[in-house]
């Protein structure tokens, strides 16, 4: 009720807001795309036509070595010939070995007409596209010598652990073209992204709020000087079926071989996505049953939609593993009446035992932090009668539920506080939005979590 300037009394009609339910926001998240320019690194091209710069949308959900498959190949034409030929570049390179002799082959200087057999050889592949790379072993000491190919005994030795790899997916890594920060290739786009603007957020303070200002995510892609003292290895075996010698002329063709690096870069990041996923089960549900129970089916259907981005192929299969899924969000109104003896039994049902939640500060190792999603019973907190409280038509506001300030504090007392302040030094973020630290951290896991069952929170700080 309002008076208009003559003093009659006016009645507007308000519409109550309804809460959007979880698989909506969920929906959302999963149809959200970042824009990424990507550019080939100066010193992984060896063309003298630099190739064009690419311009994509990415999920948020996805990786940077499958969301950019095609890409990657692309500019891969134009990486150093030494590395399609399988020189080794860089202190490492992608394993490929089975059955190891005891001591790797002596190594020593090509004469002058093996090295022109091998000009030869790669001038050939160049001209097919058909990139060839030998990959060597992770943790073996190395040496940046190339291998005698006069030697045949040798060559008959190498056969054993080294392979023709026209099919092999190529080492590369990605980097932040402004920070010039390696890109955690295990990660998904969109926390690696929310890591880089947390960044620029912190160390411009004091210039105007755009949130488009930081866009398109401009990314640089290398082949050579791989850091292995800041990245987990690109450790890609190449399965025995997918082996080939370079007289087989059945898979002499670009499509057969991008099928084959594309089956291995999905089998090496699918691996780690499992075993995140089956984590994430165990915390929610207290046990190994849930995981080790899943189909070999449904493992594939829900992997098969992460890989296309498909949320209502994942939904179809999400629905029987995570923990409340299909439960409203949580109301922290509690009425004053509620019957204590049936309240935690009401709240409690679809909750998770524990929830994943993965906090990431600046370009360090994640912290894990299965938390509690109470922080008490419901009906200890009914029976408290806290001397602060807010009343509503006889509602009571209570907190027993854990919020992401409770998580930040306890993962990271020395930059929030439990009066949820925040300086302009620190930014947090989940999945591109800076919720209130009051949020209940089930909603938020629900709502916001990734596909591995995990809620990502970004932090950054200057």
């Amino acid at each position: 009720m309002t008076t208009d300037g003559d003093g009659n009394s006016k009645q507007y009609k308000t519409t109550a807001v309804v809460p959007a339910s979880i698989t909506s926001i969920q929906n959302a998240n999963w149809h959200g795309r970042i824009p990424i320019q990507l550019s080939i690194a100066p010193t992984s091209l060896s063309s003298p036509n630099k190739p064009r710069t690419i311009h994509r949308m990415v999920s948020r959900m996805t990786y940077l070595h499958i969301g950019l498959f095609d890409e990657i190949m692309y500019l891969y034409e134009y990486a150093p010939s030494s590395i399609m030929a399988g020189t080794r570049l860089g202190k490492q390179a992608v394993v490929v070995r089975e059955e190891p002799p005891d001591s790797p082959p002596k190594q020593e200087q090509q004469d002058h007409e093996s090295d022109i057999n091998d000009k030869k050889r790669i001038k050939e592949d160049i001209e097919r596209h058909q990139d060839e790379e030998i990959t060597f072993q992770s943790n073996q000491t190395e040496s940046s010598a190339p291998y005698n190919d006069n030697n045949k005994d040798q060559r008959s030795e190498q056969s054993t652990y080294l392979t023709s790899t026209n099919s092999s997916f190529p080492e590369c890594w990605f980097e932040d073209e402004e920070s010039g920060i390696p890109l955690r290739w295990q990660l998904f786009v969109g926390v690696l992204y929310d890591l880089m603007k947390g960044r620029l957020v912190v160390n411009n303070p004091g210039s105007p709020c755009n949130k488009f200002r930081n866009l398109p995510w401009k990314l640089r892609i290398h082949f050579t000087s791989y850091p292995t003292d800041q990245l987990l290895p690109l450790d890609i075996a190449v399965p025995p079926q997918q082996r080939v010698s370079e007289n087989d002329e059945s898979i002499n063709t670009a499509k057969n071989n991008n099928a084959s690096q594309q089956a291995q870069i999905n089998t090496l990041i699918g691996r780690i996505y499992r075993n995140s996923l089956k984590q994430a089960l165990f915390l929610q549900y207290g046990s190994s049953k849930v995981a080790m129970s899943i189909t070999k089916n449904n493992h594939e259907k829900i992997w098969d939609a992460v890989l296309q981005t498909n949320y209502e192929a994942y939904h179809q299969v999400n629905t029987e593993l995570q923990v409340g899924v299909m439960a409203q969000p949580i109301n922290n109104k509690l009425s004053l009446t509620d019957d204590l003896t049936s309240t935690d039994e009401k709240y409690n049902k679809d909750l998770p035992q524990l929830v994943p939640v993965r906090v990431l500060l600046n370009d360090k190792p994640a912290i894990q932090k299965p938390t509690l999603p109470q922080k008490k019973a419901i009906s200890e907190c009914l029976k408290q009668r806290p001397t602060e409280i807010l009343q509503d038509d006889a509602v009571m506001f209570v907190s027993p539920y854990t919020t992401l300030g409770d998580v930040l504090v306890s993962c990271l007392p020395d930059l929030f506080t439990i009066d949820d302040a925040t300086d302009c030094h620190t930014h947090y973020s989940i999945q591109g939005v800076q919720p209130s630290l009051s949020t209940t951290i089930v909603d938020l896991w629900r709502s916001l979590c990734h596909p591995d069952h995990f809620l990502y929170v970004t932090v950054a700080t200057q």
